[in-house]
C-alpha cells in the first residue's frame, strides 16, 4: 500500500485577454434594445420589476409643474456662457470699463482722519494703512427709492402731509440741513470690533499682472540713434554675428593675439620718454653701499622683493608677494629698513600689470582693467 496520495488536477488558470470587437450582430442587437429603450416598447422578465422597479408613491400630479427646472437642461454649456464674465473679470488695458472708479454722482471723503501727530489713524508702517473710513467713503448715500428725489413718485403712496402743509417746508429745510453736515454714517463691525462706514465705493481690486508692460525698444540706450545698428533689416544669421562682434569689441578675451599686451604696453610709454621708472619694473640707480646696509631687511624680507632702485631715502622693490598683503608688507620694510640705521621716506612695491592673485583666489592671469 501506497504512502502517496494522488494528487488532484490542477485547477485551469483563467486566463485574461482584451475584449473582442463586437459583431455587426452584436452591434445591431444593441442598437435594437437602445431603441426600444427608448421608445417604450422593451419588455422586461417579471424579476426586473421586483427588484429594480422605482416605488410608486402616487404624487406624480404634485410633480407635474411647468415652472419646474428641467433637470436635462442643467449642466449644459453654450457658447453665450463664455462671452459673459463675472464682476471682478475684467481688464482696464483691454478697455474694459474701470468698476473702482469712483462714482462722481456721490460725494466721497477727502481726507482721512489723522491723529495729535498729524499721521493717519491705522497706520503701521510695516502693514501699511488700516483705517476702514477711508477716500472711498460715502459722504451723502443716495436714499431709499421711495423718498428719493430721483426716483419717488408722489402718487404711489399716501401723502404724509397735505399740500401746502409748513411740516413740508420744515422737514425739507432739517433734511438739506442733515445732509450739509457731512456726517459720516458708522456701525460695529462684529467681527472687526471696530466701526465700519456704512456706505462705502466697493473695491473690485484689478487683474493680476501676468507679464511685464511693452517697453520702448531704445529705452535704456545710450547710443546716438544715428548710429544705432538696425538689426530688422538684418538676416537672424548677420544679427546674431553682428551682436558677437559688437560684445566682444570691448573684451579682451576675444582680442586678437597681441592686442591687449599692445594696448597696455602704450600706457607706459610715458615712462620711456620722460626717463622714469615709477610705475614700472624698469630697474634704475642702485647704490651698493646704501644695499650692504640693509642687507639684515633684505634677508628678511628674501624672495619676496627684488630691490630694483635707490633713489636717495626712496627704496623701489619688484613684489612678487600676495596684493593683499602688498600696503602691510611695503609699511613693515620702511620700518626694517630704519632699524638698519638707514633714513628711509618710502618704500614703493612696483607689481607690473599684476593687481590680483590668480592663483590664490581662482581668477585667471589677465590684467583688466579695475
Amino acid at each position: 500500500m501506497s504512502d502517496t496520495k494522488e494528487e488532484s488536477p490542477a485547477t485551469p488558470e483563467m486566463e485574461l485577454s482584451k475584449p473582442s470587437t463586437p459583431t455587426s450582430a452584436e452591434q445591431t442587437l444593441a442598437a435594437q434594445i437602445l431603441s426600444e429603450i427608448d421608445d417604450g416598447t422593451r419588455t422586461y422578465p417579471p424579476w426586473y420589476y421586483e427588484q429594480y422597479e422605482e416605488d410608486d408613491y402616487g404624487d406624480d400630479d404634485l410633480d407635474d409643474d411647468p415652472d419646474a427646472i428641467d433637470p436635462e437642461t442643467l449642466g449644459k454649456w453654450d457658447p453665450s456662457d463664455l462671452e459673459t464674465r463675472l464682476e471682478y473679470e475684467f481688464d482696464p488695458a483691454d478697455g474694459d470699463p474701470d468698476p473702482n472708479v469712483l462714482d462722481p454722482k456721490f460725494e466721497h471723503l477727502q481726507q482721512v482722519e489723522l491723529d495729535e501727530e498729524g499721521i493717519e489713524v491705522g497706520y503701521d508702517p510695516i502693514y501699511g494703512r488700516s483705517n476702514p473710513v477711508d477716500e472711498r467713503t460715502i459722504i451723502n448715500p443716495q436714499d431709499s427709492y421711495v423718498i428719493d428725489d430721483q426716483t419717488r413718485d408722489d402718487d404711489l403712496v399716501t401723502p404724509t402731509f397735505l399740500p401746502g402743509d409748513l411740516e413740508i417746508a420744515a422737514n425739507a429745510e432739517i433734511t438739506t440741513f442733515r445732509k450739509s453736515l457731512k456726517i459720516v454714517q458708522t456701525y460695529t463691525d462684529p467681527f472687526l470690533e471696530m466701526e465700519v462706514p456704512r456706505y462705502q465705493a466697493r473695491w473690485y481690486g484689478y487683474p493680476e499682472q501676468q507679464r511685464y508692460p511693452d517697453k520702448d525698444v531704445n529705452e535704456n540706450r545710450f547710443t546716438d540713434p544715428k548710429d544705432a545698428t538696425n538689426f530688422d533689416e538684418m538676416t537672424p544669421y548677420r544679427a546674431r554675428k553682428t551682436a558677437v562682434q559688437m560684445a566682444r569689441a570691448k573684451n579682451n578675451e576675444w582680442l586678437p593675439e597681441g592686442k591687449s599686451a599692445a594696448f597696455h604696453n602704450a600706457k607706459t610709454d610715458v615712462y620711456g620718454k620722460l626717463g622714469l621708472t615709477v610705475g614700472s619694473l624698469m630697474k634704475g640707480e642702485i647704490d651698493e653701499t646704501v644695499v650692504e646696509n640693509i642687507r639684515p631687511a633684505l634677508d628678511i624680507l628674501g624672495s619676496c622683493v627684488d630691490l630694483l632702485e635707490t633713489n636717495g631715502t626712496v627704496f623701489r622693490f619688484h613684489y612678487h608677494g600676495l596684493i593683499k598683503n602688498k600696503r602691510g608688507m611695503a609699511a613693515w620694510t620702511e620700518t626694517l629698513i630704519r632699524d638698519c640705521g638707514v633714513e628711509c621716506t618710502g618704500v614703493v612695491f612696483e607689481t607690473g600689470w599684476r593687481k590680483r592673485d590668480p592663483y590664490y583666489d581662482a581668477g585667471d592671469k589677465w590684467f583688466g582693467p579695475y
